[in-house]
């Protein structure tokens, strides 16, 4: 998985785009909230960098050291600080709790997703924010990105199984098309699942 995504980053521009995802920009409010944040499967940085800027802790967690690096660069461009964690999504353990956890587009297979829904909201401080967005299964329709794999794509009811069972309550969760609009990888219309989660204890 490390060579796949460091692969598709050995380029010298920003595969997604430098602007955060709008659906965190959206959200930018919740998030503001927050002095401490937690960026999964990061990438290159762009919503870290996007909220350091706003003066908040951002951590970013990502498998491709390529990524990482682009990512420190940038920041150093933008001078603010990113805590930087280099390993795979299942070798994470939450150490330290957060105001907010987020992460986009963030490609795991099927026996993973749950995992990364369970150690995000344990990861949560009370009254915490998980905030996501993910391919649907329906992406598979559109050539806008994403995986071409059923496997990697998630469904909207599994979620709602998963994070029923955790200590959280749920504010967003919702199968939504939206046009994209994120460097030359996520361009136009694309079946999306939006979630906002709060951790009640």
């Amino acid at each position: 998985m490390q060579a796949f995504w460091n692969e598709k980053f050995q380029t010298n521009h920003f595969i997604y785009g430098e602007a955060p995802n709008n659906f965190i920009k959206e959200n930018s409010d919740l998030l503001l909230q927050a002095k401490k944040v937690l960026c999964l499967g990061e990438g290159e940085g762009r919503n870290a960098i996007f909220l350091a800027d706003k003066g908040l802790e951002v951590e970013a967690l990502d498998a491709s050291d390529v990524a990482l690096f682009k990512l420190r660069k940038r920041a150093k461009e933008h001078y603010v600080f990113i805590k930087i964690r280099h390993t795979l999504l299942e070798y994470w353990q939450p150490d330290t709790l957060y105001d907010s956890v987020i992460c986009t587009y963030l490609h795991l297979a099927k026996p993973y997703q749950k995992m990364l829904f369970e150690k995000s909201v344990e990861a949560l401080a009370p009254q915490g924010y998980f905030i996501a967005e993910f391919f649907s299964e329906s992406q598979i329709h559109f050539e806008s990105g994403g995986p071409k794999d059923l496997t990697f794509l998630y469904d909207v009811n599994d979620i709602l199984d998963t994070v029923t069972n955790l200590s959280c309550k749920i504010l967003k969760l919702a199968q939504e098309v939206v046009t994209l609009n994120e460097g030359d990888k996520h361009i136009g219309r694309a079946s999306v699942i939006r979630i906002i989660l709060q951790k009640t204890a």
